[in-house]
């Protein structure tokens, strides 16, 4: 006789041990934490359960094989989450582990068989990174107070999420350390602020017709157009000139291809800036004319060149030629 039991169909905690092969102790663990309600007690004390343990202590077992947390597992005994609810969760949380991990290994790998110099100078770089997600939130805040205040908030956001790149989910050495520097060069007492309404005056010209460039030479760099490629070029210099009160001739072309190539020296914010950018989207030319995050790197870099008749690639690795490894 059972006291607050099904009667003979409660099962006792030593048969649940026998059928799942788990010490009875984990059992009672499971019961104590509300995973497995008991249904009352034997005469003598002894555990019973309901009929439906059998399966809720299969599920609790299997679940655990996985290593589900015992706090996941909780809300699905309660009904909280349903099952599926609870492998896509865990399957989100296991990719982001998995994605903090891989930008940790290669983080390391930047400090690997290079010049102990330089191994110094990327450990401190790294060292004030932290999770990827945060860094790249910090190159967006970096944005917002660098921008104009009194630009439209639509360009405003245009602007971030073309100036600002994705951490990659399969980070190289090389991508990891150039977000590292973006990071740096943009927390650091030197960082600059982008052009103001007192430089330029109609700011939200100025930005909308950069970013229309941009979309041009974009789509240059994805079709291989020549074409769109002059016209990306017309469109960029149409909108320093317009700002300057110029109009597109021959001399003001010359005089922007000084001020540029003048403004490329290996101090230069903007210089650095875009350049890190490109070894974080890996030089890789847009798949589409939509505005993407990061977009602006390989715009703007085809754009320099043209109007500089330089390239703005990335710089070359420091420790390169000195028995270390690219970055």
């Amino acid at each position: 006789m059972t006291h607050g039991t099904h009667g003979e169909n409660a099962v006792g905690i030593g048969e649940l041990a026998a059928r799942t092969g788990l010490p009875v102790k984990t059992i009672r663990y499971y019961s104590d934490i509300g995973l497995l309600p008991e249904s009352g007690r034997s005469r003598g004390g002894h555990r019973r359960y309901a009929p439906d343990a059998l399966p809720r202590l299969q599920l609790i077992q299997r679940l655990r094989a996985l290593d589900t947390p015992i706090a996941a597992i909780a809300k699905v005994m309660t009904g909280e989450h349903s099952l599926a609810e609870l492998v896509t969760r865990e399957l989100d949380t296991v990719q982001a582990h998995m994605r903090e991990l891989t930008w940790r290994q290669e983080m390391l790998r930047t400090l690997d068989d290079c010049p102990e110099p330089e191994r110094l100078r990327r450990l401190a770089l790294l060292a004030e990174v932290g999770k990827p997600d945060e860094a790249h939130d910090r190159l967006v805040r970096y944005w917002h107070w660098a921008l104009p205040t009194s630009l439209p908030h639509r360009l405003t956001q245009a602007v971030i999420e073309g100036a600002v790149p994705v951490p990659p989910a399969t980070p190289t050495s090389t991508t990891a350390l150039a977000y590292a520097e973006l990071h740096a060069l943009t927390s650091g007492e030197d960082r600059r602020r982008q052009p103001q309404s007192h430089q330029i005056g109609d700011v939200a010209s100025f930005y909308s017709g950069i970013l229309d460039a941009c979309t041009l030479a974009a789509e240059a760099l994805a079709s291989g157009c020549p074409a769109r490629r002059a016209e990306a070029l017309d469109h960029f210099v149409r909108t320093y000139a317009r700002i300057s009160g110029h109009d597109d001739t021959p001399a003001f072309r010359a005089h922007l291809r000084t001020r540029f190539r003048h403004a490329a020296h290996p101090g230069s914010f903007p210089l650095r800036y875009w350049r890190h950018a490109l070894a974080v989207t890996c030089e890789t030319p847009p798949q589409s004319t939509a505005t993407g995050q990061g977009h602006l790197a390989a715009s703007l870099a085809t754009l320099h060149q043209q109007v500089a008749g330089h390239p703005l690639g990335p710089e070359r690795s420091r420790d390169q030629g000195q028995g270390g490894r690219p970055r």
